[in-house]
C-alpha cells in the first residue's frame, strides 16, 4: 500500500501528533516553523498544523488581550503561509487547537482571545488535568467531513486545552461543530479534498483509538490527492 507523506509543523508536544500519524500508516516529514513553506509544500501529500501558543491578534486587526501568550512572529508568519497555501493548492490539511486557529486567520478570520473572560458564560474550555481527561461534548453536522469520520449526528466527548476560540468565520469556511454553549469545536472548508480543524486533541488518543478514524481519512485524501496531482 501506498504511504502519505504528512509534512508536520514540530510544536512544544510533538509525540502524540506523530504517533497518530505513524499509526495511521503515513511517513511524517517534521519541519520547524521557519523561512519558506515552498519546499514542504513539494515534498508532501498533506499537512498538518498542530497545538501552541497564540496567534498575535494583530494578524486579524485587534490589540493583545492580557491573557495572551504569544507564539511569535516567525511560527504565525510560517503556518499563516502554508495554511494559505494548502487552500489555494488544494493540499490536505488537518488543523489541531492553535491549527484551528490558524487556520481560520489565514482565511480571514477572527478570534476570541480570552473564552473566561469574554465569553463567561461559557464552560471550562481549558482542562489540563490529564492530556485525555474529558473536558465536554459536542455536536457533529451531519454529512460534514468530521461526520464521516467519527460519526454522523453523533455527541462526541473530547478533551480540551484551549482559551481561545473562534469569533468571525473565515472566508470559505462553516462551521460543523459546536459545544453546548456555542464555542466553535470545528470547521472544514466545504468542496476541499480534506480541509478540517478541530478545536480538541484528538492526537492524545491515538493508544485507544476513537479519534484515529479521524486521521485515517485525512491520510486517505492524501493518497487521494497525490495520485490527483500525478494524473495532471
Amino acid at each position: 500500500m501506498a504511504t502519505p507523506r504528512i509534512g508536520y509543523v514540530r510544536c512544544q508536544r510533538d509525540d502524540d501528533y506523530l504517533r497518530s500519524l505513524e499509526t495511521v500508516g503515513a511517513l511524517v516529514m517534521a519541519v520547524d516553523p521557519a523561512g519558506d513553506p515552498s519546499h514542504l509544500m513539494r515534498e508532501v501529500d498533506g499537512v498538518v498544523l498542530p497545538g501552541g501558543f497564540d496567534v498575535d491578534p494583530a494578524r486579524y486587526g485587534e490589540t493583545l488581550h492580557p491573557s495572551c501568550t504569544l507564539a511569535g512572529g516567525e511560527r504565525d508568519g510560517y503556518e499563516l503561509d502554508l495554511a494559505r497555501r494548502c487552500l489555494r493548492d488544494g493540499l490536505p490539511l488537518l488543523a489541531i487547537c492553535r491549527g484551528m486557529q490558524v487556520l481560520n486567520v489565514a482565511s480571514g478570520g477572527s478570534l476570541i482571545q480570552d473564552i473566561p473572560s469574554q465569553v463567561p458564560i461559557a464552560q471550562p474550555h481549558s482542562v489540563p488535568d490529564t492530556l485525555t481527561t474529558i473536558a465536554h461534548e459536542l455536536e457533529i453536522v451531519p454529512g460534514s467531513l468530521l461526520a464521516r469520520a467519527v460519526g454522523d449526528g453523533m455527541a462526541v466527548r473530547v478533551n480540551s486545552r484551549h482559551h481561545q476560540a473562534m469569533k468571525v468565520i473565515g472566508e470559505g469556511l462553516q462551521v460543523t461543530s459546536y459545544a453546548s454553549d456555542g464555542i466553535v469545536e470545528a470547521i472544514e472548508a466545504p468542496g476541499a479534498a480534506f480541509c478540517v480543524g478541530v478545536q480538541w486533541h484528538p492526537e492524545n488518543f491515538w493508544e485507544s483509538g476513537e479519534f484515529l478514524p479521524l486521521f485515517r481519512l485525512f491520510a486517505r485524501a492524501c493518497l487521494d490527492t497525490r495520485v490527483a496531482r500525478v494524473d495532471r
